[in-house]
């Protein structure tokens, strides 16, 4: 009996997971482990932040979407013996394994910002989602007054501004500006297409979200951020700190024998395998451009990537697993971005054409809907779109 393993059910391990149960071999025993009850579909964390879709369709459990004849732990993973072949949790225990899938996902980095990881609200699972909803609506932050600050200018903080904007009720009374954005570089969205930005920054202006870049924060308070900008201190009173200002592989990836990709994954073989032990493959947010030297681009840290991947891991497990088959070679292809700019509004660049408004939102939705782990939730997910 072969015993495979994966930990780690996002993007990467859940799909990964889902190709190689489809046309299993014979003789495997399967575990699939994560410290969570539910798969995050995190693009459209900010519909449900908005209350545009619910939580069975944004984050369903993971007991209806992992496949029958896997054995599903929660559990949390702190170690990965490679040489001894064993996973090991947090309550002492372990799990041997033959080959290992190992897609741990990112956690949040605040860099050294004291009061930041105490006072503010990350924004990267359904839980975190949760949290600042509840805290918006306790602190009654839509009926006028300070705004709301969101603490990095990439893709995540500008959707995240937008999607709060959506909160805002529409009878007249709202905080002005709404929502301020704070970046330390020089403009917002970096890695994103400069027409896409240019058709950000307009719809922003539009939404009276106010961005703020070169900006260094000094610290977090809970209703205040300190920040330093043109070289003057300021202080900005605040209803809440929402934390989107970069994320780092999971701790666990340290632990590999691989090389680093400065603060992104480790670099795998392209097969998607560590370099020092063939039976790893490792998927997701923990790796960097596969077979790339460390000078190369590193892969995005997306969903896209990631559903990239996990075919390529499945099908090579299964290739390992029978013995003398070539392993196929990963090869990322950037097919496009979305970002979401409201309820029922978006910005599309689909292979170079850039478009906006009720098509662009079209499109992403029905891109999303196809990568939809199953049935059941692209159903619900139409049903709340068109209601």
């Amino acid at each position: 009996m072969t015993n495979i393993v994966f930990v780690g059910l996002g993007f990467g391990g859940l799909y990964a997971l889902r190709h190689f149960m489809d046309g299993a071999p014979d003789d495997v025993k399967v575990t699939a482990v994560d410290r969570r009850d539910r798969f995050v579909f995190t693009p459209l964390l900010y519909e449900y932040l908005a209350s545009e879709l619910d939580a069975d369709v944004v984050a369903p459990s993971l007991s209806d979407l992992v496949p029958e004849g896997v054995d599903l732990r929660q559990a949390e993973v702190v170690d990965v013996a490679i040489e001894g072949g064993r996973v090991e949790f947090g309550d002492g225990t372990s799990l041997p394994f033959d080959a290992l899938v190992l897609a741990p996902g990112s956690v949040p980095v605040y860099h050294g910002v004291p009061g930041a990881e105490r006072n503010s609200f990350p924004f990267y699972s359904i839980d975190d989602a949760e949290r600042l909803k509840a805290a918006l609506q306790l602190r009654d932050w839509a009926s006028g007054g300070l705004p709301v600050t969101v603490v990095g200018g990439g893709v995540v903080g500008i959707e995240l501004a937008f999607a709060l904007v959506d909160l805002v009720p529409g009878n007249g009374i709202r905080p002005e500006p709404p929502v301020v954005v704070l970046e330390a570089a020089p403009d917002i969205l970096a890695g994103v297409t400069e027409p896409v930005r240019a058709r950000a920054r307009r719809k922003l202006d539009e939404q009276g979200i106010d961005i703020r870049t070169r900006v260094k924060v000094l610290e977090v308070e809970e209703s205040a951020v300190l920040y330093e900008a043109e070289g003057q201190r300021q202080r900005l009173e605040t209803v809440a700190v929402a934390w989107t200002a970069g994320i780092r592989p999971n701790p666990i990836v340290d632990k590999l024998p691989a090389e680093r990709h400065g603060k992104h994954g480790v670099t795998v073989a392209p097969t998607l395998q560590l370099p020092a032990a063939n039976n790893v493959f490792v998927v997701g947010d923990a790796i960097a451009y596969p077979g790339r030297p460390n000078g190369a681009a590193p892969l995005p840290d997306t969903a896209q990537a990631a559903l990239q991947e996990a075919p390529i891991c499945a099908s090579n497990i299964k290739r390992l697993v029978d013995h003398g088959k070539r392993l196929r070679e990963f090869r990322y292809d950037g097919m496009g971005e979305f970002l979401r700019t409201g309820r029922g509004e978006a910005i599309a660049n689909i292979r170079g054409g850039v478009v906006d408004g009720a098509a662009a939102a079209l499109a992403r939705r029905a891109a999303y809907l196809l990568r939809m782990p199953a049935w059941a939730v692209r159903t619900a997910a139409v049903r709340q779109w068109l209601s």
